[in-house]
């Protein structure tokens, strides 16, 4: 490490820095995430910098923003380079970290690479978001690197799991867990809080009744997300609730989109949490996930779920919503006839039941400690 790192270290009127290093800042689960905790406490016990392996993205703005420094190094996806490594350790060079964290498998092996060439006196903690349900189907590429990448898990003091059951199949493939912690998201229950008045705005935009009832999704159009499950089975719950709209946000839905007017695509949009408001019951319908984000987002609206059981929801969701197999368009169908069965009241009182559980249990507040705690051990260590 340079001089100026160690009287960095040596100076105990700055609190400690750590550097994140994360595969990309686009619109995703770990990107908000990383997001959230920076901007929500955890920027003050330490400082922070963020290095994207590829661009801004939506995030790195709002980061620079939140007076969180932001270095993106612009490699292209999947095709390392030499430069792209030079530019890298240029940008590890620019500061000094006491820990480096990596977010995503390719951020893990960044911080892994970064920690070792240029921060030898500094922690190193990975996170892993995403669960393995569908490793199978995985790209080669991925499979070799989440496969490869347990014979480094033994380098890094911790490895932060967003996940239980991610954290289990983890270890399953030789991943060390003695340096697992498991970190659930945490959720601005402020931002994501039920509004009678931005309901009725919204849907008075989308030019929806009070009478009619309203599936959500939020998701892109990806594999993971399943979106061809997602809309086979609102065909079926048609048949039976016919006065049911299904609003979809995210980007690349229409090729998976059937033509229907009962099917709204927003696109992009930057107001999530008030479009959110204007559900009756969201519907998750991936095939793998981690922590599923827009889960808590909208039981914290005072909105009621039903998802497909992969990577957390179960835990996540609890009694308060619906649970149907991935992949499996018939039975997720059944679930939201389920939820379409049940009265607004009725609706409306598991949407205050699921809010309650994500105040109580998921709050960001509850997370950031989490993080702090964590970062001031690996610091003592």
């Amino acid at each position: 490490m340079t001089d100026h790192a160690d009287d960095h270290r040596q100076d105990t009127r700055y609190p400690p820095t750590v550097t994140h290093i994360i595969t990309g800042l686009n619109v995703g689960g770990a990107e908000r995430a990383l997001f959230n905790i920076l901007s929500n406490g955890l920027q003050g016990p330490f400082r922070n910098r963020v290095i994207s392996l590829t661009g801004p993205g939506h995030y790195g703005p709002l980061l620079k923003a939140a007076g969180i420094p932001v270095t993106c190094l612009n490699m292209q996806p999947g095709r390392p380079s030499f430069g792209a490594v030079r530019r890298l350790i240029s940008a590890c060079k620019d500061a000094p970290a006491d820990l480096v964290q990596g977010w995503m498998s390719h951020g893990n092996i960044a911080a892994t690479f970064a920690r070792r060439v240029v921060y030898p006196r500094a922690a190193l903690a990975w996170n892993i978001r995403r669960s393995l349900e569908n490793q199978g189907e995985a790209k080669v590429g991925t499979r070799i690197l989440t496969k490869g990448s347990a014979w480094l898990s033994s380098g890094p003091q911790a490895i932060i799991y967003n996940a239980r059951r991610s954290q289990r199949q983890y270890a399953d493939i030789g991943y060390r867990d003695r340096a697992a912690h498991f970190i659930p998201n945490g959720f601005d229950t402020a931002q994501w809080s039920p509004n009678g008045d931005v309901r009725r705005a919204i849907r008075g935009e989308l030019g929806l009744s009070d009478r009619c009832r309203v599936i959500g999704f939020v998701g892109r159009g990806h594999r993971d997300k399943d979106p061809a499950n997602l809309f086979a089975a609102f065909e079926l719950v048609r048949e039976r609730h016919p006065n049911t709209v299904l609003v979809a946000v995210g980007s690349d839905l229409e090729p998976f989109a059937p033509s229907s007017d009962h099917v709204v695509l927003l696109g992009h949009r930057s107001d999530v949490p008030d479009v959110i408001r204007a559900f009756d019951v969201l519907c998750l319908s991936s095939r793998v996930e981690g922590f599923p984000n827009v889960l808590g987002e909208a039981m914290a609206t005072g909105v009621p779920c039903v998802s497909t059981d992969v990577g957390d929801a179960r835990e996540i969701v609890g009694e308060t919503g619906w649970l149907a197999a991935p992949r499996d368009a018939t039975g997720l169908a059944a679930c939201l006839g389920q939820a379409l069965d049940c009265s607004p009241d009725e609706l409306r009182e598991r949407g205050r039941i699921a809010r309650q559980r994500i105040v109580h249990d998921y709050s960001i507040a509850a997370a950031v400690a989490k993080y702090v705690n964590l970062y001031q051990d690996l610091g003592q260590e």
